[in-house]
């Protein structure tokens, strides 16, 4: 009789841990969930910043060359002449014309 008793203890403490167990996985698995969108934003918040970052970049070098394009312009040069010359793309050439276009028209 008693190690009817002590078994039955036995199983009971077991059920009782596996419950726990049961509890804490889910648990555990919420935290993951969780964590993973911080992951997910973290990597999208990362991958919008070096979008960011190479568009600057992008304006700066095009700013940068804006006066001389537009020089080159002034005075008669084509656009395929002045990316020869230059060493930039017909198509950032044309943005940079466009760009002191507008510009000049703002100021008007």
């Amino acid at each position: 009789m008693m190690y009817l008793e002590i078994l039955m203890g036995a199983f009971l403490l077991v059920l009782i841990l596996l419950a726990m167990m049961l509890v804490k996985n889910r648990k555990l698995k919420t935290e993951v969930r969780v964590l993973k969108e911080v992951l997910e934003l973290k990597d999208a918040t990362i991958s919008n910043f070096e979008a960011s970052r190479v568009a600057v970049k992008d304006v700066i070098e095009n700013l940068s060359a804006h006066d001389e394009v537009m020089a080159l312009v002034e005075a008669g040069e084509s656009r395929a002449e002045i990316s020869e010359k230059m060493g930039i793309p017909v198509n950032k050439i044309e943005l940079i014309i466009k760009f002191d276009k507008i510009k000049k028209e703002k100021h008007l």
